[in-house]
């Protein structure tokens, strides 16, 4: 996996949120934008934490399932979109990262509805 400020380099610009966790479910990675998402949460605090410790019981199966898929060889990105009723709707993708040929963790994006996604170098 790359290092914070390879990621930081790689996903710093792209304007929706990032975070990135590791094979084994460790949070290596969040942008500005994700710190603030998850602010409530412990914002930067959760690098270096178990991903599945931010979830309830029926989440965390979801993505231990999503991992199993990815380690089996099922390559496509998870999407799902929120929508509590109030406009203010969210669309979330889980990329799986591999490396050589092995998975390594997921890249998750989160973007509102009517937000652009831009990457800026």
């Amino acid at each position: 996996m790359m290092d914070q400020a390879e990621l930081g380099a790689l996903f710093g610009g792209l304007r929706t949120t990032v975070t990135i966790a590791d094979e084994n479910y460790r949070i290596v990675f969040m942008n500005d934008l994700s710190v603030a998402h998850y602010a409530k949460g412990g914002g930067a605090a959760l690098i270096g934490t178990d991903l599945l410790d931010c979830h309830n019981a029926a989440s965390q199966d979801m993505i231990r399932q999503m991992y199993a898929r990815y380690q089996g060889g099922d390559l496509t990105p998870t999407r799902y979109h929120e929508d509590k009723g109030d406009g203010q709707g969210k669309s979330f993708v889980f990329i799986p990262l591999v490396v050589e040929g092995q998975f390594r963790g997921i890249a998750e994006l989160i973007w509102r509805e009517r937000a652009e996604l831009v990457f800026e170098i």
